[in-house]
């Protein structure tokens, strides 16, 4: 297979509206190929899904960060940022063993101590109070008014941020999530900057006065004598913060449109709520809203599909290709809320697995479920063709979903 380096089209309109294509596209002529990634440069985009399963749990061929496999520094214009950026960014899915294993003992500590099944009444309440607020009307902005909402009130108050302090956040967020562009990077930093400066007067206040959160259990986890010192803390809380509570809103918004455009399987589920686990997985398949991993790098000279990569490569594993590998899904193009197996890798796999995969299985099963069972007529309110979709690389995801809510 040649090195020559193809150009797949990552961001348009038409691309985040119907990827499938372009995952065929991959799997049939370029299953592991050089190709140029907005802000990233040159990269070995791989798609097959065993590959990516090797990408995602052989800590021993492929590495996060790159001076493991003989780098200097990150590929793309990390180089560049300002230094309260790449510590924001410089967090534990970045990181290698033994690094990964000490942080991620730390946060299972402090995950532990808040337990996320046990919020299951609270998110409840909270998804019911916003579908209230939609009861008097016919029209909404579902992205708006429940997608985004929903997981951000509940990632704020298991961290413990103060409610009056969340529309900053909205902001915050909005101004991270650019179009992939070196002028959309730089006009984040404001944001980045007022959100790192605020974490850290939030850690100093739970240093004076701890509270039952989530920040006051991270501030306080110890194993074996370590703590997380004040960066770990800021791109810790940084990733929690932004990473898991955007990936929920792009399935949220996504997996409502899925099955409004998949009628069948809509009237499926109605009839059998009990599917509602099984069509949370298969929702995180078919819409992949995280369609690319961290970057990994090839610690030696390897070989995935037939395509040697040299050492010290950058290569992108492309979850929501694997998700549509028909070596491992019958029809992926298809929505089935009762696919069995589903293996997909949506929240990834291996040690590197979502962090907070099992509140955005908790919150995405509520949501569904209260808000079909309130409004059952729901109804898209335009041409699907007219809906707009974030040009944000890497998440796939609506930047609004117009809907009727009754005929």
């Amino acid at each position: 297979m040649s090195d020559t380096a193809l150009t797949f089209d990552l961001v348009s309109q038409a691309y985040k509206r119907n990827p499938f294509p372009t995952y065929q596209r991959m799997h049939a002529k370029a299953p592991v190929s050089r190709t140029k990634i907005p802000l990233v440069g040159h990269a070995w985009l791989v798609s097959p899904y065993d590959d990516v399963i090797a990408l995602l749990k052989d800590k021993d061929r492929f590495a996060h960060d790159p001076k493991n496999a003989g780098r200097t520094q990150r590929a793309g214009i990390a180089w560049w940022m300002p230094r309260f950026v790449r510590i924001l960014t410089d967090h534990m899915l970045g990181t290698d063993e033994p690094d990964h294993r000490r942080l991620r003992r730390l946060v299972d500590k402090a995950f532990g101590r808040r337990g996320i099944e046990g919020m299951r009444a609270r998110i409840e309440t909270i998804t019911d109070e916003l579908l209230d607020r939609l009861e008097d009307t016919k029209d909404a902005d579902l992205v708006a008014e429940f997608a985004r909402p929903l997981p951000l009130t509940v990632i704020c108050e298991l961290l413990g941020l103060p409610h009056d302090d969340r529309r900053k956040f909205t902001r915050w967020v909005e101004a991270m999530t650019q179009p992939p562009s070196v002028l959309g990077i730089a006009r984040s930093f404001p944001a980045l900057l007022q959100l790192s400066r605020y974490l850290r007067a939030q850690f100093e206040e739970r240093r004076r006065n701890p509270q039952d959160d989530l920040i006051t259990a991270l501030v306080e986890a110890e194993d074996a004598g370590e703590q997380l010192n004040e960066d770990e803390l800021l791109s810790m809380v940084f990733l929690l913060l932004v990473a898991g509570h955007e990936t929920t809103v792009h399935l949220l918004g996504s997996g409502t449109l899925a099955l409004l455009q998949n009628p069948g399987e809509h009237a499926k589920l109605a009839a059998d709520w009990t599917l509602i686990g099984s069509s949370v997985e298969e929702l995180l398949r078919y819409t992949s809203p995280v369609e690319f991993a961290t970057v990994r790098y090839a610690i030696e000279d390897t070989e995935l599909s037939g395509q040697t990569i040299p050492k010290g490569e950058p290569i992108l594993p492309a979850l929501g290709a694997a998700n549509c590998d028909v070596q491992q899904f019958d029809h992926p193009e298809r929505l089935d809320i009762a696919r069995a197996p589903n293996s997909h890798v949506a929240l990834g796999s291996g040690i590197h697995f979502c962090l907070g995969q099992q509140l955005a299985r908790l919150e995405a099963q509520i949501a569904f479920e209260h808000l079909f069972k309130r409004f059952p007529e729901m109804s898209l309110a335009c041409p699907s063709q007219e809906l707009q979709w974030r040009g944000t690389l890497g998440l796939r995801g609506l930047a609004s979903l117009p809907v009727k809510l009754r005929p």
